[in-house]
């Protein structure tokens, strides 16, 4: 996508702390995303959305690698959405498998975006982010209400 930025949060990459159990720091990255990709090796258990819990994810695309680390990589892959997010492209082709390389990569970028275009216009995250804005707007004139008037 021409001028579109995308941050990927990778759990494992993101910040660890042994002695804290709840992982908080590594759920508050993960929890406000709106896509999650889930990658997975062969022989993984099949994923469930219900695993994380969150206000904001409200789609996930589960990519599970086929023949990894050979020359015949392939990638399955399944969409799971809120049931008030609508469908969004591009379509997953049947079977839903990729060669891995540039087209793959593309194909997955797309819909990642897409799905998070898709979400922002369903009616139940836009009221969630419309009330999380008028929340960060109260407070900033809380905080600053006392504060010297601009010129």
């Amino acid at each position: 996508c021409e001028g579109c930025e995308v941050m990927f949060h990778v759990s494992t990459l993101l910040p660890y702390t042994p002695s804290n159990n709840k992982q908080i720091l590594r759920k508050r990255h993960i929890g406000n995303d709106i896509v999650t990709i889930v990658f997975q090796e062969p022989g993984s258990a099949p994923f469930s959305p219900r695993v994380l819990r969150s206000h904001f994810q409200h789609v996930f695309i589960v990519v599970r690698a086929v023949n990894p680390c050979s020359s015949g990589t392939t990638y399955s892959v399944a969409v799971s959405r809120f049931h008030t997010v609508p469908s969004f492209g591009p379509p997953l082709p049947a079977p839903a498998t990729f060669v891995k390389g540039k087209t793959f990569a593309n194909f997955l970028l797309a819909k990642v975006i897409n799905g998070e275009l898709a979400t922002l216009r369903s009616e139940k995250f836009a009221s969630l982010a419309t009330r999380t804005r008028h929340e960060y707007l109260k407070d900033l004139v809380g905080n600053h209400s006392s504060s010297t008037p601009l010129d």
